[in-house]
């Protein structure tokens, strides 16, 4: 049964929010704009950056604009802001002396030092003579028009892209006008921890060099929350990596003014573009200046953490291996800060609904950043309202809450290049760049808060996949939500964040953890409702849970695995370690575009603990016998499948996929293949994989709009449009499908390339998620098993442990 423990009340002095988080970094903004660090800054020289013209900016703008806010703030606030970060502690990259350094660097390597360039010209040329457009004798005419026109053509982009770095009176400005707004649309706050602050300030000191800011991304607002740390902890403003698709009118040159550097989402095989970003970064590192970059390549729509992309790792790797062995500057590194940013509920939170649910992405411009600014003159902390039935009504209301914010532990790239071992270096070209995207995501992982309405929103989830009710009282709910809490506690026992509040929801009473319960529904949810009638939970749109449950599942994920996999074998005689291990294998293998399974040193994520785990909390038995492994048998069954039921989405979204692409695929082809012979003239133009194959675009779509139509799955959940692209990305990492583009570009298609294996996939993935004996029957059959596991391991990119089996 779901069992309860005993309580004892809490004490109104205990507080189960921000935990060692001890800074509210939208507090006293206009009232004393430093923060004040756990150790006192050093004042005995002038500057403590050892870079050539590293100069005091001695321009002052004093127009209307900057006047007005200095006149608004005081004096003496306004000149303090951003008063001590560059040039006596960082780099003054603000000053004529910097731009003018930057400016004559990256045209000096466009004309001059770089020769990547001038080979890049020269096999241009080369080609053109090959084809014999050109002569032998107009080769060097015709290669210095080429470089003319490139070297024009990067400069412009360059001064598109690029930051410009405006005075320090720019940056005061930004602060007074951008805070205003942003404690007007999070009044609860942004909390950071000061230790972690000044743990990362200390240890810069001691040996100066370029901060990396690593954060999560969930919304366009953490661009600005790592400047607003760095302002109010008289750190510098970091230049930032933007995706172009921000660089819209007046919006691009905003950000360009902070530090934005712009690129493309893909460089699609431009010749020069990705040379001549490294040359842009180089410069900042070498000059000290800290740097931000957002290893997700994109905002995570649904909770989790995305899978590192490895472009700029790669870059930044590039650039210290250079320095150290080109150019032997033996002083050069990089600190990495790998930053945790978790939103009680992000203020995209209702677009990113739409596009789970299959609409597409908004583009972003300049009206819809401003219709964001001025929400916040309409943000009021408004009553809760109810209709006639008693459920409340969240439908008009603004909802926000707290953002916290937590580093984790830093490192010098050198650290981590020098533990890799010599055939780590060989199998990987000198540097395992997947190996240190891991590193850092699993460490923003550790560092990530649960704030409650995470562990209220996964509990809300648990019970209603475990119990298929919409609504229900919320009495109901406390004994899974008391199971929910004990089983996160075990995975954080030795996280100080959540710990304490974990421990502190265990020891409330039951009336304080519904009103607990009813506080959250009011404050984040809009298809989440109460009804203060009642007392009862009714759940309108279960998707809306999906960004809490998402914020815990990582911790549990492998156990909740597990307790699937026993939930399949119940009963079954061969329910033992092997054969749980070879599946626990295969569904872990699928599920490695969605969770952060590679590189996890976590002992408590094996299968051999787990399985131990779940014996010690009496959910599972253990039966040892001499000839065959211990066979395991579940005591607990509702304890097992209010877990196993946390998983079962992710799995069935393949099915979905897989099930439709066969089906749409199969479709087109017949079409193609009737109307091939009645195509007209102007019909045979139109490119054949348009009609022979769907869009990705098309696909989803399709699977998104058929699945509410029929409601062929039970959940919301696994039609979501980001775990179906992640499924779909894995079918084509194993060759069973492929993803390309059309030659102009402009749209992505699916092939299948494996028939026979997609369909065989297909049906154990079925077998995965129906009841009955023939089924157990098939999942125990090793031949069958290994069948499986033969399809998702032999084309699959394999990590460094397999490249050195294959060395070895």
């Amino acid at each position: 049964m779901l069992s309860n423990v005993e309580t004892q009340p809490i004490t109104p002095a205990q507080d189960i929010s921000n935990s060692d988080f001890d800074v509210d970094i939208l507090s006293d903004l206009f009232v004393e704009p430093n923060i004040p660090l756990k150790f006192p800054l050093p004042t005995d020289k002038e500057t403590y950056i050892d870079i050539p013209g590293n100069v005091k900016s001695v321009s002052q703008s004093f127009n209307i604009l900057h006047l007005a806010l200095r006149l608004i703030t005081g004096a003496n606030v306004y000149d303090k802001i951003y008063s001590v970060q560059e040039y006596r502690y960082f780099t003054n990259k603000h000053s004529p002396e910097f731009k003018k350094k930057f400016h004559d660097y990256m045209n000096n390597k466009l004309e001059r030092e770089d020769t990547k360039l001038d080979e890049i010209v020269y096999d241009l040329i080369n080609q053109e003579l090959n084809l014999k457009l050109i002569t032998a004798d107009q080769f060097k005419d015709r290669f210095q028009k080429v470089k003319d026109y490139m070297v024009k053509f990067y400069k412009q982009q360059n001064e598109r892209n690029l930051p410009n770095f405006t005075e320090h009176n720019f940056l005061r400005s930004a602060y007074v006008t951008v805070l205003y707004l942003m404690r007007k649309l999070f009044p609860k706050g942004i909390w950071v921890s000061n230790d972690d602050i000044s743990r990362l300030y200390q240890k810069y000191l001691q040996d100066p060099m370029s901060i990396v800011f690593l954060p999560s991304h969930q919304s366009h607002l953490d661009y600005i929350i790592i400047h607003v740390i760095c302002i109010r902890f008289q750190m510098s403003t970091p230049v930032v990596i933007a995706g172009d698709n921000l660089n819209v009118a007046v919006l691009g040159g905003l950000l360009q003014n902070l530090g934005a550097i712009f690129i493309p989402r893909s460089f699609n095989n431009e010749l020069y573009t990705e040379r001549n970003l490294n040359n842009v970064m180089e410069f900042f590192l070498l000059n000290k200046v800290p740097f931000e970059v957002f290893i997700e390549g994109t905002r995570s729509r649904d909770g989790k953490l995305l899978l590192p992309k490895y472009g700029i790792l790669k870059s930044l790797c590039a650039i210290y291996n250079k320095q150290k062995n080109e150019d032997h500057n033996e002083s050069f590194d990089l600190l990495f800060q790998p930053v945790a940013t978790t939103y009680e509920r992000v203020y995209e939170n209702d677009a990113f609904l739409k596009e789970l649910k299959g609409d597409d992405k908004k583009k972003e411009s300049f009206l819809s950043t401003l219709s964001v600014g001025a929400s916040a003159f309409f943000v009021k902390d408004d009553a809760v309202t109810y209709d006639k039935d008693g459920w409340n009504d969240n439908s008009e209301r603004t909802l926000t809450g707290k953002i916290f914010v937590k580093f984790g532990e830093s490192f010098k790239i050198s650290e981590f290049l020098d533990s890799q071992s010599e055939i780590e270096k060989e199998m990987t070209d000198g540097v395992n760049l997947k190996r240190l995207g891991f590193k850092i995501l699993h460490e923003v992982n550790r560092n990530s808060y649960l704030p409650e309405v995470s562990i209220v929103g996964a509990s809300i989830q648990a019970y209603h996949d475990f119990t298929k009710k919409d609504v229900f009282p919320i009495s109901d709910l406390i004994p899974v939500l008391r199971i929910v809490v004990q089983a996160l506690l075990r995975e954080n026992e030795n996280s100080v964040t959540n710990s304490k509040i974990l421990d502190d929801m265990l020891v409330c009473s039951d009336a304080k953890l519904e009103a607990l319960v009813k506080d959250q529904v009011f404050s984040f949810f809009r298809f989440i409702k109460v009804n203060k009638k009642t007392n009862q939970i009714k759940i309108e749109s279960p998707i809306e849970l999906l960004y809490y449950k998402n914020l815990t599942i990582h911790l549990i994920i492998k156990r909740c695995l597990v307790m699937y996999i026993l939930l399949l074998l119940d009963g079954c005689p061969n329910c033992n370690h092997r054969v749980v291990g070879k599946i626990f294998y295969i569904l872990t293998g699928f599920l490695k575009n969605e969770f952060l399974f590679d590189y996890d040193e976590n002992e408590r994520n094996e299968l051999s603990f787990i399985l131990n785990d779940l014996v010690e909390l009496q959910v599972v038995s253990k039966k040892e016998e001499d000839y065959q492994d211990s066979v395991y048998k579940i005591t607990d069954h509702q304890y097992v499948r209010l877990f196993a039921n946390l998983a079962r989405p992710f799995l069935e979204s393949y099915v979905v996929l897989i099930s439709n692409i066969l089906e749409m695929t199969n479709n087109l082809a017949d079409s193609y293949a009737r109307n091939k012979q009645q195509r007209t003239h102007d019909k045979i133009v139109v490119d054949d994989d348009e009609l022979r194959y769907p869009t990705t675009k098309g696909l989803l779509k399709y699977i998104i709009d058929k699945s509410k139509k029929t409601q062929q799955f039970q959940s919301l959940e696994s039609i979501n449009k980001q775990y179906l692209v992640s499924d779909l990305y894995y079918l084509n990492n194993l060759k069973l499908v492929k993803i390309f583009k059309n030659k102009a570009k402009t749209k992505a298609f699916v092939q299948i390339l494996n028939l026979r294996d997609l369909s065989v996939l297909n049906e154990f993935l079925n077998q995965l998620l129906q009841q009955g004996t023939r089924k157990k029957n098939m999942l125990t059959n090793e031949i069958n098993v290994n069948y499986i596991i033969d399809i998702t391991d032999k084309n699959f990119d394999r990590d460094y442990d397999d490249l050195r089996r294959a060395k070895l």
